[in-house]
């Protein structure tokens, strides 16, 4: 795959990941903090895993995409807890 079309992907997915509503809440910080804790607990979730597309065609590829997915997910989770945001109930 041409690495211009993944870096053009992969802008398109962290645009629109932005334009999405945060899915915590803090009880004292002002909302517009929710965001920029949001994504930089993001940022360093991402890191941690390190999970990258490889150039090869694996047959494991999808599954371990998933995994990486639900990895950054726990990260997120636990950074954003132990920054006193709890998540919105998705009655709201």
């Amino acid at each position: 795959m041409n690495v211009r079309v993944v870096v053009c992907s992969l802008s398109f997915l962290v645009l629109a990941g932005c334009a999405a509503s945060v899915p915590w809440q803090h009880p004292t910080e002002p909302k517009d903090q929710w965001r920029r804790d949001y994504n930089s607990c993001r940022r360093w979730a991402e890191d941690e895993v390190g999970y990258s597309e490889s150039q090869s065609d694996s047959n494991f590829r999808d599954y371990d995409r998933a995994q990486a997915k639900k990895r950054i997910s726990a990260y997120v989770d636990m950074c954003m807890r132990d920054r006193g945001y709890v998540p919105l109930r998705s009655g709201r």
